[in-house]
């Protein structure tokens, strides 16, 4: 296992020279930036301005916080709803510019149906209302249905679709919850109003075997899985791919069979997966760090995941599966690409890799729901499926011990196996220039 060290610099030289490799991972992540942080200045510009026309609290933006204007028919037999323009309220009261602290009465006062009367207009009757949308007097007419009292429903009509127009369900939603209310006194109004507008937060627990349970967020634990997917998935095609690449491009240009001369095939091997490991996770970082620093900043992204958090256990056996589903597939290509002549010949092979890796990913929903089902337990003893199965479940529950052993021990052998038998073909097939080998040759390959 000589030269190996010699091979990664070697290859990490070679192709981090590629203008291609470099856009990918550095210029695409910083145009992306650069345009989001910049249309964001815009927005900041703009809204400042639209801030020194008409001055506002948060709270009355929360509330009213679009220009798009509402009409609303109120067709309940009691007449629930009545229209903002009939409260007697005047500009003074609605304005929040002078208030040195919000007290219950003020949120009640602040938030309170007449206070919307430059968002919402009643309209007696659906056709007055339709009229009005046609004649673009309004963007958007809702219709609280006769009878909302059992059923809750509420009929919206608009025009066109414009995705402003489609956020306006929250303030139609505030506005019935808010007049609901006005007969609560300012402290219940408060307390209801605001927990009302996020009825529940629902927290999952699963009962193991021991009749523990445990706590979980089943966002936080989507986000998770479908994370560790995606970054396994990227570095598979990418690294794996680069590897096969290279391989081929050598061989074509007869460059292979000089570095062989001084070379054997598995620390070239080693050196060559290891080489376009490292470059792919690079590239994998920076892009997963660019979306990052976009959904931090664009403030709402994250919010409903809470504080992620994954366990030190946890956290050691993620790397532990990445870094040997990479070797186990990054071997696989280099096996793949010195088994081609052309890297048009290499394609007709990378599916048998690939898409064994993205089974797990077509199964994510199941193996979230059910992480110790039958078909998660299966799919995690299986080399090729396993790293990412059972990096889905390691994220989601903690996996009985023995299953991992188990998983593990089956997943290392198959990476030396699968390191062997590509040094193998890298020796025997290399040098070879003709047709692609059959698969029924392969095993004739590897025996030499």
């Amino acid at each position: 296992m000589t030269h190996w060290f010699d091979v990664f610099l070697y290859e990490v030289r070679q192709q981090v020279r590629r203008k291609s490799y470099l856009f990918v991972t550095f210029g695409f992540p910083l145009l992306a930036a650069v345009a989001f942080m910049g249309y964001q200045a815009y927005q900041e510009t703009r809204d400042s301005g639209d801030e020194t026309d008409q001055p506002s609290s948060s709270i009355t933006e929360e509330i009213n916080g679009t220009s798009q204007v509402i009409g609303l028919v109120d067709l309940t037999p009691d007449h629930l709803f009545p229209p903002p323009q009939s409260y007697d309220v005047t500009a003074d009261t609605c304005d929040a510019s002078n208030v040195a602290a919000l007290s219950p009465a003020i949120v009640k006062q602040l938030t309170s149906p007449g206070c919307m009367r430059s968002l919402i207009h009643g309209y007696p009757t659906v056709e007055a209302g339709k009229d009005a949308l046609e004649a673009n007097e309004i963007d958007v007419l809702y219709v609280i249905e006769p009878d909302y009292t059992e059923t809750g429903q509420v009929s919206e009509y608009m025009t066109g679709f414009s995705m402003d127009t489609a956020n306006t369900d929250q303030y139609v939603e505030n506005f019935v919850l808010a007049t609901l209310l006005q007969r609560a006194d300012a402290d219940t109004y408060q307390t209801l109003f605001f927990r009302l507008r996020a009825p529940a937060t629902v927290q999952e627990h699963r009962v193991d075997s021991a009749a523990t349970t445990k706590a979980e967020n089943e966002n936080q634990s989507f986000v998770l899985v479908y994370a560790f997917g995606i970054i396994l998935a990227m570095s598979i095609f990418w690294g794996g791919g680069y590897v096969m690449q290279s391989v081929v491009q050598e061989k074509e240009s007869r460059i292979i069979e000089i570095m062989l001369s001084s070379v054997r095939p598995l620390p070239l091997l080693v050196g060559k997966v290891l080489a376009m490991g490292t470059l792919s996770l690079i590239q994998v970082g920076t892009l997963a760090g660019t979306f990052m620093l976009i959904g931090g900043r664009a403030g709402s992204v994250f919010e409903s995941l809470g504080d992620l958090s994954v366990t030190p256990s946890a956290l050691a056996l993620l790397i532990v599966y990445f870094v040997l589903g990479y070797l186990l597939f990054g071997s696989a290509m280099a096996a793949i690409g010195a088994m081609s002549t052309t890297a048009r010949e290499s394609q007709n092979y990378v599916t048998f890799v690939t898409f064994p890796a993205m089974i797990p990913f077509f199964a994510m929903s199941i193996i979230v729901e059910e992480p110790n089902g039958t078909l998660a337990k299966v799919l995690s003893m299986i080399p090729f499926t396993a790293p990412m199965s059972m990096g889905m479940r390691v994220a989601v529950i903690d996996v009985p011990v023995g299953e991992l052993l188990s998983s593990m021990v089956l997943l290392i052998v198959s990476v030396i196996f699968m390191f062997w038998a590509a040094s193998r073909i890298f020796r025997v097939n290399v040098l070879l220039m003709g047709t692609m080998p059959k698969l029924r040759d392969i095993p004739k390959l590897i025996r030499g």
